[in-house]
């Protein structure tokens, strides 16, 4: 057990450095007409305010990061045996640290905004009709998801033929230890009851993850793309470009981890297999990778792709079918985003936005499927918390 420990400790560590490290950067990802969700004009992107602000949010999380990497040092010392458990909770501290950043630095830009005078027009949004806008979703690499899925119903049905004859008590925690010819290799060290629900906890929560998944890479195809109003037809293609590379690597990190659950679901039903450790780690950080180098390379978007050609067809598509709103107010459609984070416009039938922060997609908090769904949405990940918690404090 105190060997395993310490294997939550390096990923609880690991967290701490990838937030502190990326999350700072996250200003740099975003478009540059906006600084934490207020529209500012171009031209302010690099104005000494716009840097400063920049610079707080970096130090704001920086510092953040630090006391949490702390804090998981002190919590390992002492209390080594929920370091699992802790990983549940350690990211919300992070969250909750960049929320603080946000909204602090949102207050300051708004203020700046306003004591400049700082005014923008209209905003672009593109609304066509090929399969590169938004609304279709054979744009989803369905194929992530096909294989992800085959494998989890293979799962459940392999494990359902399994369970007559599996023994009274089952694993659903492990170690490792080092062998001579293989490496460090994970085996059991904590069972319990066999009941059915406890067979099929890892399978439904492989399903969930994935339709969670599916649902990241469905709110990507079909949110609304906002365009640069300087040069539309290049913004437009860079989202194409984006959200295929950020598709494939949403639908990579799925596959990943449905083999992951899979392989310890496996170790469940089958205790003599032995899996090394290695295996898992090239299974989560692989896909890992992939995500954040398209996250850092792209931008925002794409914002950050460099295009020398734009095809034909896609100009041709584009052409006449963008719809601009206007501002008569000069003030853009700030009035419109809560805290510079939630989208309400009443207005606006869609459904899915990009977010003014970072690379993620929002949705229109006006509409009142979007509003029950954020609700049930809620109150199982509530539910999903708080049961994995008692599970896994009563075989920590």
């Amino acid at each position: 057990m105190r060997e395993m420990n310490f294997y939550w400790f390096l990923i609880n560590i690991v967290i701490a450095v990838l937030c502190g490290t990326l999350i700072p950067l996250i200003p740099k990802l975003t478009r540059k007409s906006l600084l934490f969700g207020i529209r500012i004009p171009l031209e302010q992107h690099a104005s000494l305010e716009a840097k400063n602000l920049r610079k707080r949010y970096a130090l704001i999380n920086i510092t953040g990061a630090s006391i949490i990497l702390v804090l998981i040092i002190i919590q390992y010392v002492i209390f080594p045996d929920v370091t699992l458990v802790s990983i549940l909770y350690f990211p919300l501290l992070f969250a909750a640290v960049q929320m603080a950043a946000f909204i602090s630095n949102w207050k300051q830009a708004k203020k700046l905004k306003e004591e400049r005078g700082w005014t923008v027009s209209g905003s672009v949004f593109a609304d066509t009709k090929s399969s590169h806008s938004r609304g279709n979703l054979s744009e989803l690499p369905w194929i992530w998801y096909i294989l992800s899925f085959v494998i989890i119903i293979a799962t459940i049905i392999i494990a359902l033929i399994k369970y007559p004859g599996l023994p009274d008590k089952i694993s659903v925690h492990f170690g490792y230890h080092w062998q001579l010819n293989f490496g460090y290799n994970i085996q059991s060290n904590a069972w319990l009851d066999k009941t059915l629900l406890a067979v099929m906890m890892l399978p439904l929560i492989n399903l969930v993850i994935m339709l969670i998944m599916w649902l990241a890479g469905a709110m990507l195809v079909r949110a609304k793309l906002q365009m640069d109003k300087q040069n539309p037809v290049l913004s437009f293609m860079q989202h194409c470009i984006y959200r295929k590379r950020m598709g494939h690597s949403l639908g990579a990190l799925t596959l990943a981890l449905t083999v992951m659950m899979t392989l310890i679901e496996f170790m469940s039903l089958y205790p003599d297999l032995n899996i090394p450790v290695w295996l898992f780690v090239v299974l989560l950080l692989v896909p890992v990778i992939a995500v954040i180098i398209v996250t850092v390379q792209s931008g925002q978007g794409g914002c950050r792709i460099n295009l020398k050609v734009t095809p034909s067809k896609i100009i041709s598509d584009l052409n006449g079918q963008t719809t601009v709103v206007n501002n008569d107010d000069g003030c853009g459609d700030d009035k419109y985003w809560a805290v510079g984070m939630f989208y309400h416009n009443p207005n606006d039938p869609k459904y899915l936005v990009e977010n003014r922060f970072s690379i993620n997609m929002g949705f229109n908090y006006s509409r009142l499927p979007v509003k029950i769904g954020v609700v049930v949405v809620l109150m199982v990940f509530v539910a999903i918390y708080v049961w994995v918690t008692v599970l896994l404090c009563s075989i920590t």
